[in-house]
């Protein structure tokens, strides 16, 4: 009998790849299972007893599963009984969601949209607008540097909603679930509202667009090569020591990366004339769009919008403008999200409000960047059969 389970998100800093990060956590045998049936009824319901019974799992495996959610502070737990102490959504869930966030999109988008000629004026004085279209660069800034950036500590100012939360082992992070259905995937997992972030040394190589597939991008491949090296031989502990290894060494090649690619942004460079460690992560980036080969004379391109540390106040400007525009319209949707949504899963498990509302915002500004796409305000993203839609782009210090 297969039994329902949930699909884990991360918002925030999640740390090492250790007992205490959410990922390694969340990934375990039976957690997905476990945390959808403490979900799906009243908190401090379901007994030990019977979950043991309703999977069948043999009652260590059963403890082991409780001690690394209470670790991650995922659950809490009396005596023999359970409670969800993060965000979670159920089917049941999102077809409320959907109901009272009806239109919500198009109200936002539309006011950003008057905005046309400003904003316009303002992406001209960036850097990649010589080598992009202004909506190829608006699709970065509005979709996910703004909405997916500058909005949340934008809102957490004015109270609306949390962005940050204090968890075990000196991390910051929400942890976001919905249940594995189709009709949520058909929702939520294919809104633009999804952001890749992976971070080194002054660098981010960010994709973002939606949920809709395994994307080829630096933040999930470097994740799915650790994931695959956990069962890599039968030393658990060793392959976990080994993937902390492998996580610095991932850091250095990412730090290479970033180099090499405002190397090649500044001018001609030759293939041919790199030394074999540099051909190689260029072999790697080309893989990975961001940079494109001429067989023919040996030259190397940039494929992504670069955003350099010159570029933020610029950007600062364009966040000012739109969040500014666009707060009575957010405000008032979160003003009445208890009374109006009661009944929410996370509600019903007294999830803090402010949290549950970081998740609302995330369906919010998909369904906006939705209509800018449709509308042609923004580039559209291609979709990718078993990726999904998403563009790149590098984000810099320097």
């Amino acid at each position: 009998m297969k039994h329902k389970r949930v699909n884990f998100y991360f918002f925030g800093d999640t740390g090492s790849y250790d007992d205490y990060n959410p990922a390694y956590v969340c990934s375990k045998e039976y957690v997905a299972e476990i945390i959808y049936i403490i979900a799906n009824n009243k908190p401090f319901s379901i007994t030990k007893n019977e979950i043991i019974k309703s999977f069948a799992i043999d009652e260590k495996n059963f403890n082991e599963v409780i001690e690394s959610l209470k670790l991650i502070n995922a659950i809490e737990v009396r005596g023999d009984n359970y409670r969800i102490t993060f965000p979670i959504f159920l089917e049941k869930d999102v077809f409320l969601m959907d109901k009272y966030l009806k239109n919500v999109g198009q109200e936002i988008g539309t006011s950003i949209m008057a905005l046309e000629e400003a904003l316009i004026k303002k992406v001209s004085q960036l850097t990649a607008s010589s080598s992009f279209s202004y909506k190829r660069i608006l699709y970065h800034i509005i979709c996910d540097k703004i909405f997916d950036g500058f909005a949340f500590n934008f809102f957490e100012e004015k109270d609306v909603f949390c962005t940050s939360k204090i968890q075990p082992g000196n991390r910051d992070y929400i942890i976001i679930a919905y249940e594995e259905s189709k009709n949520i995937e058909s929702y939520s997992n294919k809104l633009l509202c999804s952001s890749n972030n992976y971070r080194s040394c002054g660098y981010i190589f960010n994709s973002f667009g939606d949920d809709n597939g395994q994307r080829k991008d630096i933040f999930r491949f470097f994740r799915m090569t650790q994931k695959s090296l956990e069962a890599a031989t039968p030393f658990h502990e060793l392959n976990v020591a080994y993937v902390k290894l492998i996580d610095n060494m991932n850091k250095e090649i990412a730090q290479r990366c970033g180099e090499l690619i405002l190397e090649i942004n500044k001018g001609h460079i030759n293939y041919n004339e790199l030394s074999e460690s540099d051909r190689n992560i260029v072999d790697f980036l080309e893989e990975m769009s961001y940079l494109s080969l001429n067989d023919k004379n040996g030259g190397v391109d940039v494929k992504v919008p670069i955003f350099y540390s010159k570029d933020n106040e610029i950007v600062n400007e364009l966040a000012d403008i739109i969040l500014s525009t666009i707060y009575r319209i957010v405000e008032k949707v979160f003003e009445n999200l208890k009374d109006q949504m009661r009944e929410l899963t996370a509600i019903t498990h007294s999830v803090s409000i402010k949290e549950i509302g970081n998740e609302i915002w995330h369906q919010i500004f998909g369904q906006t960047n939705e209509y800018l796409v449709k509308q042609g305000f923004v580039e559209p993203p291609q979709n990718i059969e078993g990726e999904g839609r998403y563009l790149r782009s590098l984000s810099t210090d320097y």
